[in-house]
């Protein structure tokens, strides 16, 4: 069965939807790991793309994406990663995840607009309260973020950032931070991709093109990330909120038609 019949055997090689997956995922992929917050960029570009699938189908190959760009930049920071403390913390984070997927996996592309609006206030402000956040209540929290990770996980870099400051407060080197944000953000993005496959979300001539793009995204990304930090503050926050309307405009697209 096709999923929200969405072709399973698009000729992807012979149509010019290939050539935007592959330039867009490169170039989502370099600005997912220096700044974060790319999946506001992809879920507008998959929606104009495939108008037919579903909810599942936008993300979960979209999450195929996010795991091999994952795999460039993991492997290009490798060396300054904490793999096993960052694995740890993870485990809250990938029970949520699987909850989120489940969740998802059938639903309407129309149910990306009130996400969407939950995306941009978690975006927003929950890095604001996130220090609020006592060791008592920390994996509480990382299994709703992970929930939410799974449900669509626009803007889940930015929040993961704040989660690690939590736990690496003494770093003054933000980079540092975003690097192990950017490592969990893939790990937890692994059990992810299972339960998409499980429901049949995954389509390989959609995903394939994308992830290609991303990788090679992943892999320019983290260099700059490693070599140049951040981005001003400012300037971050500028391409954040224009991000986000073009996100939120996306998405009540469907609505109108």
């Amino acid at each position: 069965m096709e999923p929200s019949g969405l072709s399973q055997s698009l000729p992807w090689l012979l149509q010019w939807e290939t050539f935007v997956l592959l330039i867009g995922g490169f170039v989502i992929g370099i600005f997912s790991v220096v700044v974060g917050g790319g999946f506001f960029f992809s879920i507008p570009l998959f929606q104009w793309l495939f108008p037919r699938a579903s909810y599942g189908v936008l993300v979960g190959n979209l999450k195929v994406g996010s795991f091999f760009r994952g795999i460039g930049s993991t492997w290009e920071n490798r060396k300054e990663i904490d793999f096993v403390p960052n694995i740890i913390w993870s485990i809250p984070l990938l029970i949520g995840t699987v909850l989120g997927v489940m969740a998802i996996a059938h639903l309407d592309q129309r149910w990306i607009l009130p996400a969407m609006i939950a995306a941009v206030l978690l975006a927003e402000y929950a890095p604001k309260i996130v220090h609020r956040i006592t060791p008592r209540y920390f994996y509480g929290a990382s299994v709703l973020t992970g929930a939410y990770s799974g449900f669509l996980g626009a803007g889940i870099g930015i929040m993961l950032v704040a989660l690690v400051r939590l736990k690496r407060p003494e770093d003054e080197k933000i980079a540092q931070v975003e690097i192990q944000a950017r490592f969990i953000e893939w790990f937890i993005g692994i059990i992810a991709v299972i339960v998409h496959f499980l429901h049949g979300n995954l389509i390989l001539a959609l995903w394939l093109v994308w992830s290609v793009g991303g990788f090679v995204g992943g892999i320019v990304g983290g260099k700059l990330l490693r070599t140049l930090g951040t981005m001003p503050g400012r300037a971050q926050k500028m391409i954040l909120h224009g991000v986000y309307v073009v996100a939120l405009i996306t998405a009540v697209m469907p609505f109108l038609r």
